[in-house]
């Protein structure tokens, strides 16, 4: 379900509003730099590199006019992470891409966003896919593209995720997914 009153998307799950960190309502400065916000970014330790991470993050929300959401608990107000499409450039096509900090892991949050997501680009925004690019060695990122209907294709390298060990792991529509599967006989 989208809020239509800002010209931002905002969307709400059953436990979770997803809300652009570029939104003028939301706090970015609280929820992910002052002191004692929680940390999710690898350069988290470095508060300079955080700062960057945060407005590349916002901007992006300005080029594309998506990006990542930053998820809140609907109960709390508390922000978990990030969940959403993201395509800087250099990335081979659009990805959604899931960063949730400690309090946010383990309440299944990360596939209830990222399913939120989803309905929201395939059925308001018009995509017909988007990919996930995940590490071979992440089994908790395997499990959640799994989880959210995403199938495994060919691994993946370029210049900005050099390691060979990436897969790309795709998501599309469950009408087109279900059509697909009964083109080639997979569907009783």
């Amino acid at each position: 379900m989208t809020d239509v009153q800002t010209p931002y998307p905002r969307l709400v799950s059953k436990r979770l509003m997803l809300i652009s960190p570029a939104d003028p309502e939301f706090d970015a400065n609280a929820a992910f730099l002052n002191p004692g916000a929680a940390r999710f970014i690898d350069a988290a330790e470095d508060p300079d590199s955080l700062w960057w991470s945060i407005a590349t993050i916002i901007g992006h929300w300005h080029l594309h006019g998506y990006g990542l959401f930053a998820v809140v608990e609907r109960s709390t107000g508390q922000t978990v992470g990030l969940v959403g499409p993201w395509f800087p450039k250099g990335w081979p096509e659009p990805e959604l891409s899931w960063h949730l900090m400690e309090t946010g892991r383990g309440k299944g949050y990360a596939s209830e966003a990222a399913q939120c997501v989803l309905d929201w680009l395939f059925t308001e925004v018009g995509w017909d896919c988007i990919v996930s690019y995940v590490p071979e060695e992440n089994g908790a990122s395997i499990a959640l593209a799994q989880r959210v209907g995403a199938r495994p294709e060919k691994p993946v390298s370029f210049r900005l995720q050099p390691a060979p060990n990436i897969r790309v792991w795709r998501h599309v529509p469950p009408a087109r997914l279900s059509g697909a599967q009964a083109e080639r006989g997979l569907l009783h």
